[in-house]
């Protein structure tokens, strides 16, 4: 039995949307750093500096991992619809298939049965 199911979308936009929000947020993070020198030259204010960084990515990090997983959990449900829409196009080509063949028992049995009570007076 074939499958009508479409072939799952590429996430090559998805990838690449990604890539570009990236890109982006490396370069206005750069563009601030550069425009904030670091407030204290000492080996304490460029710890604070690092950890404020290191939070900021960690937060980043998260905000990736659930947008990954609402993603995937989209995906699932995509594939999940794709499948029932599958499954109920074969049921209709089926029923189609019986339809059209009483149908073609009909016309060669030349027609259906014309009888017909008669109208109450």
């Amino acid at each position: 039995m074939a499958s009508h199911r479409r072939p799952k979308q590429s996430s090559r936009a998805y990838t690449t949307a990604l890539t570009t929000a990236a890109a982006a947020a490396v370069a206005l993070t750069s563009q601030s750093a550069q425009a904030d020198p670091l407030p204290d030259p000492n080996k304490k204010g460029v710890q604070a500096e690092i950890d404020r960084l290191y939070e900021e990515a960690t937060q980043a990090t998260e905000k990736y991992n659930g947008a990954k997983e609402k993603q995937d959990k989209l995906e699932k449900q995509v594939g999940n619809l794709q499948d029932s829409v599958a499954r109920g196009q074969d049921e209709l080509n089926k029923l189609r298939d019986g339809l059209g063949t009483m149908a073609t028992a009909q016309y060669r049995s030349g027609g259906m049965d014309t009888w017909r009570t008669p109208a109450r007076s």
